[in-house]
């Protein structure tokens, strides 16, 4: 089983500092993220729907191997706009053409309940885009049912796995697949913050214990999992950073699954004039 770190978007201004070298334009962030993880969220394309020109740009800041996950634009996984879907269609084959796309996510509203509507709908995209790697994110209670993962696999579509909160509302936290791939998505446990505005509710630092329970269920998962991805969006002050990097060693120290290296080398330091 291969284990794939990375995290949701990456160009973040309070990164700078943190993650990113003081004075780091937007421009240099992508190049230097790849020097320290193999796969991004692309997460821009919730709220503007991407073309091929667009993703050619981002890709061509890339190594060749590097791989992007694209998220379906609200227009598709909350308005559900038939038409949108051969356009978005067209800009990620840019991405496949290139041997980057990993996957699309379709992360659906709160509003979104296990009814007629909703499994409609995802029969819709998994016919349309299922050759595409697509994954599910489900974010409502209703949908927590013993016969969802088949019903995924039959549509082929991948289900996605979330690390959030306790609360009556939300589809619960834990392991869960529909397919050889398992992909995670680590968001908070801060029940208090979780329907707070902004940036809130992504304000929070994941302890040791609470990333090796994510390693107990893949050692647990090891015999139907090909691989796994783990996707960081706790992207507050960087600290979706420092737990990937983490959840990184962890992986090494308690098991001998690999994890995929970055694709690029480290950018050179830069020396100073008294450097001999």
């Amino acid at each position: 089983m291969n284990a794939w770190m990375g995290t949701s978007g990456y160009s973040y201004p309070d990164w700078v500092g943190v993650f990113y070298p003081p004075g780091t334009r937007s421009g240099q962030m992508l190049p230097y993220y790849c020097s320290a993880f193999p796969l991004v969220e692309l997460n821009f394309t919730f709220y503007r729907s991407p073309t091929a020109a667009m993703l050619t740009r981002i890709a061509d800041n890339t190594p060749d191997k590097f791989q992007f996950i694209v998220k379906l634009p609200r227009s598709l996984s909350h308005e559900q706009r038939t038409g949108d879907l051969a356009s978005f269609r067209d800009a990620v084959s840019e991405l496949r053409r290139r041997k980057q796309l990993m996957g699309l996510l379709c992360q659906m509203p709160p509003s979104a309940h296990y009814d007629k509507k909703s499994l409609k709908w995802l029969q819709t995209l998994g016919k349309e885009l299922s050759d595409m790697r697509l994954a599910i994110e489900l974010r409502h209670r209703s949908w927590w049912r013993e016969d969802l993962p088949q019903w995924m696999a039959d549509h082929h579509l991948d289900l996605v796995s979330v690390d959030v909160p306790d609360l009556p509302a939300l589809f619960p936290r834990g392991w869960i697949q529909s397919s050889s791939r398992a992909y995670v998505r680590l968001h908070s446990r801060s029940a208090k913050s979780w329907y707070g505005g902004g940036q809130k509710r992504y304000d929070y630092h994941y302890s040791d214990g609470e990333l090796n329970e994510w390693i107990d269920a893949m050692i647990a998962a090891r015999e139907q999992t090909e691989e796994v991805l783990f996707l960081f969006n706790n992207c507050y002050r960087g600290q979706a950073i420092d737990n990937a990097r983490r959840l990184h060693e962890l992986i090494e120290e308690r098991t001998a699954f690999p994890v995929v290296p970055p694709f690029a080398e480290p950018p050179p330091q830069q020396r100073s004039l008294f450097d001999s």
